[in-house]
């Protein structure tokens, strides 16, 4: 009876592991067989979520392909394989299907972040080779810096043609524009107001006219021309502080009037030289490559101006075509109402802003002004470029091609390399008045400008023969006072310093700094010094 009873025992026992195996590997499969909900952490660090429906032709890499950006650099894999970790354990093959990994609903995936491609430049022009390349990695205002919209478009319509998702939702339209820029008129700049020296300006009108010489004039009877060759300067000066009301000086005040301490101040900038270094230009177009690429004679610009309390506060340029008052507006000009900063002077200022900023700090650097003169009547007008435009321009999204930026007739209309917010519509193309932040302009004598009238530099970059023969006659008369007045000129110490050393340059550059301070009577030049100009003039 045991024996018998023991055998029944063995046989429901058998029969009970039996039932209960095949329960486990039909809730097993079953399992595998549900949609399941997989979190991805982005190489960014940013999370994603997506729903697996078939686990079992579903492979893992073609799943977190989705979530990669453009500039993912799979080249150090294998294959199309993605590295990534499953709850801390590193996946080197991820082409498997997901129910080789034994994941759950909810399981975390974590993509690994490989050293991104490096932006392709080209070495003999030290340009970017591509447009749509940033230009530089430094985000000037990082509170209105955009990922690459174009990449969250595609990533969009991947995740769209999933069969869990038929179509973009309204969050998703709304995530799209979050990586638009949107272009909106900036009502100010930090700039309140620009006092530009009217002797720099003069010079520099003079300069973008090119008089027919004897010959030509004899050539054609006095008939030939003037012409206007379109040149651009860097400006050099200072950023300062007033009161935004500048008419209280004039009116009488008592005890009742308000206190000149509570009054609203500004910020100005005084432009005190205008330097115009060696370049070609055209009829159609100035020549920036001078400015843009910061040689060495511009580096040794900006330490000479450094030395003398001066910093870079803006730039300007000359325009010879009549484009206010085109009236054809199908050109993109504008008709009555335009400004004469197109796209092109509004990317090359952008560009100069950005590198200021990268060597001042984004605070000071911001504070940088563009004036566009007209190279036949000498008309200026100021502006600020908005804080969008700049950052636009750093991130390659507003530029121009090498052809386009060569011709200089690009007008007011350009299009963007991505898609942007206007009037709270998706578009490519960009109206540059919406770049441009209108500033006054006042006039005001710059204080190292040198004399009015008188052309103290040629277009090479040497001393005139007046400038030569004015230091001769203060240098023999022994007027020091006079002879360091005549030296109150940016031009004229840029030209000396191509033959003089640094420590007697800035010898000369402390009894500027003194004397343009109203520190007069006491000045005294060395000897020394006065005979190394002497050597230097009559050479």
């Amino acid at each position: 009876m045991t024996s018998s009873y023991n055998k029944k025992n063995k046989t429901w026992l058998l029969l009970l592991a039996n039932i209960a195996a095949l329960f486990t590997i039909s809730a097993a499969t079953s399992q595998q067989s549900l949609p399941i909900i997989l979190r991805i952490r982005k190489p960014d660090g940013s999370m994603g979520k997506i729903q697996v429906v078939d686990q079992e032709t579903t492979t893992l890499s073609s799943i977190l392909s989705i979530f990669l950006p453009d500039d993912y650099n799979t080249d150090d894999t294998d294959g199309s394989s993605i590295k990534c970790s499953i709850s801390d354990k590193e996946i080197e093959d991820s082409n498997q299907p997901v129910s080789s990994f034994n994941l759950k609903n909810g399981s975390l995936i974590t993509i690994a972040a490989p050293p991104l491609k490096k932006s392709k430049r080209d070495e003999t022009t030290n340009k970017i080779a591509s447009p749509s390349i940033r230009f530089t990695e430094i985000d000037p205002f990082p509170h209105l810096a955009k990922s690459s919209h174009s990449a969250a478009v595609r990533r969009s319509r991947a995740l769209s043609r999933l069969p869990s998702r038929r179509s973009m939702s309204y969050s998703d339209i709304a995530d799209l524009h979050s990586y638009m820029h949107v272009m909106e008129p900036q009502p100010e700049g930090p700039i309140k107001r620009i006092y530009m020296c009217s002797i720099g300006a003069q010079r520099f009108k003079d300069n973008c006219t090119i008089m027919p010489t004897k010959k030509q004039l004899k050539a054609t009877k006095g008939k030939a021309e003037a012409q206007i060759r379109n040149r651009c300067a860097v400006l050099f000066g200072t950023v300062n502080k007033e009161r935004v009301d500048q008419s209280i000086n004039t009116k009488g005040r008592t005890s009742l009037s308000t206190p000149l301490y509570e009054m609203k101040m500004c910020q100005v900038v005084k432009v005190h030289a205008v330097w115009e270094p060696n370049q070609g230009g055209s009829e159609n177009a100035y020549d920036l490559r001078c400015f843009l690429e910061g040689g060495e004679e511009y580096k040794r610009a900006v330490e000479i101006a450094k030395s003398l309390g001066m910093r870079v506060v803006g730039w300007m340029f000359s325009y010879s075509d009549d484009r206010v008052n085109v009236e054809d507006d199908k050109k993109g000009a504008g008709g009555e109402d335009g400004l004469p900063v197109f796209a092109r002077d509004i990317i090359h200022g952008a560009k100069g802003q950005i590198r200021n900023m990268e060597l001042i700090g984004r605070d000071e650097g911001l504070k940088y002004v563009t004036l566009a003169l007209d190279a036949k009547t000498g008309a200026t007008e100021a502006f600020q470029l908005s804080d969008v435009t700049v950052q636009m321009v750093a991130e390659g999204v507003l530029t121009l091609s090498d052809k386009e930026a060569e011709r200089g007739n690009v007008r007011r209309f350009v299009t963007t390399q991505e898609s942007i917010i206007v009037d709270n519509k998706e578009t490519k193309e960009l109206d540059t008045v919406l770049c441009l932040v209108n500033t006054a302009l006042l006039s005001h004598q710059g204080r190292f400008s040198g004399s009015s009238g008188v052309t103290s530099v040629k277009k090479g970059g040497g001393l005139s023969a007046k400038k030569k023969k004015a230091f001769l006659e203060k240098i023999d008369a022994g007027d020091d006072s006079g002879l360091v007045e005549e030296l109150c000129d940016f031009g004229a110490l840029l030209a000396l310093d191509k033959s003089m050393n640094n420590k007697d340059m800035e010898r000369i550059c402390n009894l500027v700094n003194k004397f343009s301070k109203g520190q007069r009577k006491s000045l005294e030049v060395d000897k020394s010094l006065k005979l190394i100009i002497q050597s230097i003039v009559s050479s």
